[in-house]
């Protein structure tokens, strides 16, 4: 394996979701350069404007499995396919640590760096919504799962027989006089009733929470929320830069 390189140098961060992903440069901390892509194979970020930059490491996390093939791509590089088993700078409690998204993990360890002396509720609002809590010692300890934004929707088309496919929005009523109104309001109302909900469970077990919310539907909600949040759009991309530079210094 190549030598790991000094934390000044360029890193390639790729995190591959479930409907699309995310490709990010940081030098350092800094995230200097991102673009999103629909079918992000190693070829396309080659001949994207991402090929501008010199690599020196990388770390890619997939919610599918196997991981696709980047490290043949990339031999030169210190590379990392994030998985269970790779080193993270804070304590895994979760049961079944195979089974725990690296999103989620990542997401955590951005956290933690960034409250470190606090409590941090994790809210990711993408294809589903998670809740993943991490305490003040740095003790990942889990959360939650739930359906979200568009699952909803198309959830209600597919499985009803009157109801229309209704595209996302936050309506800005809580009475539907229509059945996308409706819709728009039971979903969207209902997820952030439901955030707030959890929110304040979470606050009765630990009083002095810090909640941040990331996430491709996150601008739906963030303004919208009764509890105080910290947005944090690249938290999971933040998370995998520092757990590429955790192992770099191994």
């Amino acid at each position: 394996m190549p030598h790991p390189p000094e934390f000044d140098h360029k890193k390639l961060i790729i995190d591959l979701g479930n409907t699309r992903a995310k490709v990010a440069v940081f030098q350092g901390d800094n995230l200097i350069d991102l673009q999103y892509f629909e079918n992000p194979t190693p070829e396309i970020i080659l001949k994207s404007d991402l090929a501008k930059h010199s690599f020196k490491a990388a770390i890619i996390s997939s919610v599918s499995s196997p991981t696709p093939p980047y490290r043949s791509v990339f031999p030169e590089l210190f590379f990392i396919e994030f998985n269970s088993k790779t080193p993270v700078p804070i304590s895994n409690c979760y049961q079944s640590p195979s089974t725990l998204g690296a999103d989620r993990l990542a997401a955590a360890v951005a956290a933690h760096n960034l409250y470190p002396a606090d409590d941090a509720l994790v809210i990711d609002a993408g294809t589903a919504i998670t809740f993943d809590f991490i305490n003040k010692q740095g003790e990942y300890q889990g959360g939650g799962i739930t359906a979200g934004v568009n699952i909803r929707l198309k959830g209600l088309h597919t499985f009803t027989e009157r109801l229309p496919l209704v595209e996302a929005e936050f309506p800005e009523f809580l009475i539907g006089r229509s059945s996308k109104e409706s819709i728009l309001s039971g979903v969207m109302n209902g997820i952030r009733a439901e955030i707030d909900g959890i929110i304040q469970e979470y606050k009765l077990l630990y009083p002095e929470l810090v909640t941040i919310f990331t996430g491709g539907d996150m601008f739906y909600f963030e303004k919208k929320m009764k509890n105080n949040i910290f947005a944090a759009p690249n938290l999971v991309l933040t998370g995998l830069n520092l757990i590429l530079e955790y192992n770099l210094e191994k």
